[in-house]
């Protein structure tokens, strides 16, 4: 049993290695990206939300 922990783990090891992470500019660029995406995404759910309270309550008044 413990034998094969320890060869799953050296293979987690072994494959890690292998991994090629991304550098800290592009970490940065994609950060970036979507905090804007999500600002812009929120800024247009606000204005829609906006509208269709607005409509509704001039609709049932």
């Amino acid at each position: 049993m413990f034998e094969k922990v320890k060869s799953f783990l050296e293979e987690v090891k072994a494959e890690i290695k292998k991994v090629v992470w991304p550098k800290r500019r592009e970490i940065m660029t994609a950060t970036i990206a979507v905090v804007a995406f999500s600002f812009v995404v929120s800024i247009l759910l606000g204005l829609l939300d906006f509208i269709f309270s607005y409509g509704l309550e001039k609709l049932f008044k």
